[in-house]
C-alpha cells in the first residue's frame, strides 16, 4: 500500500536500538536557492526524458529546473552557483540489490586474487606452512576464477593441504572441501543430499568435497571454530567504508538485500546516526529463513519466520528518507552457475536444482507478512522458482487483496513460462533484476544452459515488452550502476561473446531502470529517482555523455561528482571526501 510507508522524522526503533537524525540543513533567506547547478547537460529522467541547463536547489530539495539564464536568475547573493563545465548529470543512481560488507572474517584466507587450479594449490601449500596440523582452515575465492564450472575438488585441495581440513568457500551457493574435512563431518558416499541442499558426487557415486547451498554446507561449517568477534567500532567504520565506495560510483540509493535484527542493524543505524549525510539513502530488507537455506527443520523454520515477523512493531516503510526498512526477504531456490536454481527442465548434468522452501513452507509465512503490511522481496532465480512463488502470491492476493504491494523477485534468471510472466503483470509483481551477471557470470551460464535458456537467461526485454515493472541492481561486484546500464545495453559476457540479444534494452531504458525502476520499487518514486520540483536533489556528474557515447565505452564512463540533498559528497578531483567527529580524515585511498 503506497499509504504504508510513512516518514518517521524522529528516529528509527530497530533490534533494541534508536536511531535519532535529521539532516543538518543550512538556511538562506527567504526566496532564494541555497545551490545553482548550471551550465550542465542535465537529464531529468522525467516521464519525457526532458533535458535542461541548470537546477536550484533549496534545504535539500529541486525547486526550479530550467535555462540557465532562467535558473541563475533566482539566485540571490548567498546562493552558491556551481558550474557543471557543460558535463552530463543524471539523477543519483539507485541499486536495488546490495549485499553490506562488515568485515570480519579474521580466520578466513583471502583467495579471490587466484585464478587457476594450479595458483590455488601453489597460494595454499605456502599459506598453510606455518598452521598446525589438524587446524582448521577456511578460505573464499571468487566463483569467476573458474569458467564454465570447472571447479576445484577435494582431490585438488589434498594435494595442498593433506593434513588441514579446510573449506574453500566460492559465494554463498558453492564451497569446496578437502577429504579431511569431509571425513570429520561423516560425509561418505553413503550419506544422502540434506534437503534443499546437494553433495556433489563424480560418476562413481563418491562425494568430491563440492557442497552446493547452505543446507549442505552447514554439515561442514559447524565444525568450524567461530571467527573472532567482530568489535562494534570496526563494524561501523566498515560501514561505511563500503558505502562510501558505492558514494564514489554515483550511487545515492540502494536497497539492501537481507540484514537480520541486532548486531547488523545496529551496525548500520549508528553509521547513519554518525556519518548519514555523506551516505547512500538505505531501504533494508529484513531476512527470514524458514528453509533449508536457515533450519534443517522446516516446520521449525517456517514458526521460527512467523514468531520473527509477529514480532516485529513495525513494517515496511518504517524510517526516514536517509534510513528505513523495505521488504521481508526470502529465497526459494538457488543460483544458476551452482546448478541449484530450480528450474522446469534438467541440467546437463540431469538435476534440476533445489527448492530451498517449499510452498508448503513458503505460503504461511508470505501470508502472515502480507497480512502484517509488509512487502515481500524474494529471491527466485530458476523458472521453477519463479512459477511457484508467483502461484503463492496468486493465492495470497486472492484471499487477502492489497491494493499496490508492490511483491517482488530478486533475479528472475531463467525466463519463466508465458502464463507466469502473464500473471506477473496482472498481479503487478515487480522484478529486481541484475543485468551484471550477463558480464561477469556468462562463460559459468555457458556451461550451464543451452539454447533458448542461454540466449534468454537474465531476460529485459521480454520483461518490460510484458508490461513488469523492474529495477536494477548488482548483488555483488562488480558493483556500479554504470556496468549494470553497459551490460544491459551490450549483453557483453566478461569473454567477449554476445548473449541474447534480443533481450537488450536502450540507454534510455537502462537508466531509467538504475534511477526510477528501483524508486518505484521502493516506495519512493514521489521523492528520488527523476530530477523534477519537490524531489530530493541527489544527482551524478558523469565524466562524458552517456546518451550519446559509442554504447560499447558506456563501462568506461567515471563518476565526476556524487551530489546529495544538493551537496557534493564525492569529488573525483578532491581525495578528502568526510571529516568525521573524531577528527579522522578518511580519503579515497582508504577506502
Amino acid at each position: 500500500m503506497k499509504n504504508s510507508v510513512k516518514t518517521v522524522t524522529l528516529g528509527l526503533l530497530l533490534g533494541g536500538s534508536t536511531l535519532l537524525w535529521s539532516p543538518s540543513i543550512r538556511s538562506q533567506p527567504a526566496g532564494g536557492p541555497d545551490i545553482v547547478y548550471h551550465s550542465g547537460h542535465i537529464v531529468t529522467i522525467d516521464d519525457n526524458f526532458t533535458i535542461v541547463e541548470a537546477l536550484a536547489v533549496r534545504d535539500g530539495k529541486i525547486v526550479a529546473l530550467g535555462s540557465n539564464a532562467d535558473i541563475k536568475a533566482l539566485a540571490l547573493g548567498a546562493t552558491r552557483l556551481v558550474d557543471l563545465g557543460e558535463k552530463t548529470m543524471l539523477p543519483g543512481l539507485y541499486d536495488s540489490h546490495v549485499h553490506l560488507s562488515f568485515g570480519g572474517g579474521g580466520n578466513t584466507l583471502d583467495l579471490r586474487h587466484v585464478k587457476t587450479i594450479e595458483e590455488l594449490q601453489e597460494t595454499l601449500k605456502g599459506e598453510v606452512t606455518p598452521i598446525p596440523e589438524g587446524q582448521w582452515i577456511f578460505g573464499r575465492i571468487s566463483e569467476t576464477s573458474f569458467p564454465e564450472l570447472k571447479l576445484p575438488t577435494r582431490w585438488d585441495l589434498d594435494e595442498a593441504t593433506p593434513r588441514h581440513p579446510m573449506a574453500l568457500r566460492l559465494g554463498f551457493r558453492l564451497w569446496v572441501v578437502n577429504s579431511l574435512a569431509l571425513e570429520k563431518a561423516g560425509i561418505t558416499r553413503m550419506t544422502p543430499d540434506p534437503q534443499g541442499g546437494k553433495i556433489a558426487r563424480d560418476e562413481r557415486g563418491v562425494p568430491n568435497g563440492v557442497l552446493r547451498e547452505p543446507a549442505a554446507q552447514r554439515m561442514v561449517g559447524r565444525l568450524l571454530p567461530p571467527s573472532p568477534r567482530l568489535e562494534d567500532e570496526t563494524a561501523r567504520r566498515n560501514v561505511r567504508a563500503f558505502l562510501r565506495e558505492l558514494v564514489s560510483l554515483g550511487i545515492t540509493s540502494i536497497n539492501v538485500a537481507g540484514l537480520r535484527p541486532g548486531n547488523q542493524l545496529r551496525w548500520v543505524q549508528d553509521s547513519y546516526q554518525r556519518w548519514g549525510e555523506e551516505l547512500p539513502r538505505m531501504t533494508v530488507q529484513l531476512q527470514v529463513r524458514p528453509g533449508s537455506d536457515g533450519h534443517d527443520d522446516i516446520e521449525e523454520g517456517v514458526r521460527d519466520a512467523i514468531r520473527d515477523i509477529e514480532g516485529m512493531s513495525f513494517h515496511t516503510g518504517f524510517g526516514n528518507d536517509r534510513l528505513k526498512l523495505g521488504a521481508i526477504k526470502m529465497g526459494v531456490d538457488g543460483g544458476s552457475t551452482s546448478l541449484t536454481a530450480w528450474v522446469l527442465e534438467p541440467y546437463p548434468d540431469g538435476s534440476r536444482g533445489l527448492n530451498t522452501i517449499p510452498q508448503s513452507a513458503f505460503y504461511p509465512v508470505a501470508k502472515r507478512a502480507h497480512d502484517l503490511g509488509w512487502q515481500i522481496g524474494i529471491h527466485a532465480v530458476g523458472d521453477a522458482a519463479v512459477q511457484m512463488t508467483v502461484n503463492v502470491f496468486e493465492r495470497i492476493l486472492r484471499e487477502s487483496p492489497r491494493e499496490d504491494h508492490r511483491h517482488y523477485l530478486h533475479h528472475v534468471a531463467i525466463m519463466p513460462p508465458e502464463d507466469t510472466l502473464r500473471k506477473m503483470a496482472e498481479l503487478g509483481i515487480l522484478v529486481s533484476s541484475q543485468p551484471s551477471f550477463t558480464y561477469d557470470l556468462a562463460p559459468n551460464y555457458e556451461a550451464a544452459l543451452a539454447g533458448k535458456r542461454l540466449e534468454t537467461n537474465n531476460p529485459q526485454r521480454s520483461l518490460l515488452e510484458r508490461g513488469i515493472r523492474m529495477a536494477y541492481g548488482s548483488d555483488h561486484r562488480p558493483y556500479g550502476p554504470i556496468v549494470g546500464i553497459w551490460a544491459a545495453v551490450n549483453r557483453m559476457g566478461r569473454n567477449g561473446k554476445i548473449y541474447g540479444p534480443s533481450e537488450a534494452v536502450s540507454v534510455k531504458e537502462a537508466i531509467r531502470l538504475h534511477t526510477m525502476g528501483p524508486a518505484y520499487l521502493t516506495f519512493d518514486e514521489n521523492n528520488r529517482g527523476s530530477l523534477e520540483v519537490g524531489k530530493w536533489a541527489d544527482m551524478v556528474v558523469l565524466t562524458e555523455d552517456i546518451l550519446s557515447v559509442d554504447p560499447v565505452r558506456i563501462r568506461e564512463i567515471g563518476i565526476e561528482k556524487t551530489i546529495i540533498q544538493g551537496e557534493i559528497v564525492y569529488s573525483a578531483d578532491i581525495p578528502k571526501i568526510a571529516r568525521f567527529d573524531d577528527g579522522v580524515v578518511w580519503t579515497v585511498e582508504n577506502l
